[in-house]
């Protein structure tokens, strides 16, 4: 179904431009061709994008953003239909409801003919053109996810120590208990360079800004300086390294 998706945008997107046409003839428009129409909706949404993206850019007021994103493209459609395809006030925004109308029909006739879930098909896209919070669509994919954990059946197997009493239960693990040892390899492992504290006395490697790669024993840290011991050619070098210039640091253990 994936493979029909753009043909059926496509015939969506046809079907939904037709009937405006169709319309703003029916309503005396002086240009009400599709190829005008498309035009008309070309320079609207060019003008409502890029007072979308100066209302983000100014961080406008709350309200203000709101009207903003949802009734300034009806306005900017409105006046386009009045100007570009020659209509009057009432004609133009009824092109523009009619229009509305359409292509939600024929959005959600495509979703439905894909078999893609329709609410959530619906929210991606309102979130795509920024109509929604995209944290909508997080939370209902966490509600679909619980819905199906609800679903899932675990098969509860019952052992010889589950018919035991607590006392003996607890009594018999007390005597099965091992103690296990973790044993991880030492190797250079990545930490953040504002716990570099705990890496004291350990080997660390440290990735500058500049690209050049410093490997020594971290002794301690002053005044915003990692001192790191280095063997070099046979002595010891103690190197003091600014913890604003270290890109990553990693230590070994």
């Amino acid at each position: 179904m994936e493979m029909l998706t753009l043909p059926l945008s496509i015939v969506a997107f046809v079907a939904t431009l037709w009937v405006t046409s169709f319309f703003a003839k029916l309503l005396h428009a002086k240009k009400p061709d599709m190829a005008w129409i498309a035009l008309s909706w070309l320079i609207a949404i060019i003008i409502s994008g890029v007072a979308l993206l100066g209302a983000n850019i100014l961080a406008l007021d709350k309200y203000l953003d709101i009207a903003a994103m949802y009734f300034f493209p009806l306005v900017v459609f409105t006046l386009v239909y009045k100007i570009v395809n020659r209509m009057n006030w009432a004609a133009a925004m009824t092109t523009n409801v009619v229009a509305i109308a359409v292509g939600v029909i024929a959005v959600v006739l495509t979703i439905v003919t894909l078999g893609k879930p329709l609410e959530k098909t619906l929210t991606e896209i309102a979130a795509s053109v920024g109509l929604v919070n995209e944290t909508t669509i997080d939370n209902t994919a966490e509600l679909e996810d619980v819905g199906e954990n609800e679903d899932d059946f675990v098969d509860i197997i019952l052992t010889d120590e589950d018919l035991l009493s607590p006392k003996v239960a607890t009594a018999l693990k007390n005597q099965k208990k091992i103690v296990v040892k973790n044993y991880k390899e030492p190797k250079f492992r990545l930490i953040s360079v504002r716990r570099a504290s705990g890496a004291i006395g350990y080997k660390v490697r440290l990735l500058k800004n500049n690209g050049k790669v410093v490997e020594g024993s971290l002794s301690k840290i002053r005044g915003g300086e990692l001192i790191v011991k280095q063997n070099l050619y046979g002595g010891i070098a103690t190197t003091p390294i600014a913890i604003n210039s270290v890109k990553k640091l990693e230590v070994y253990r």
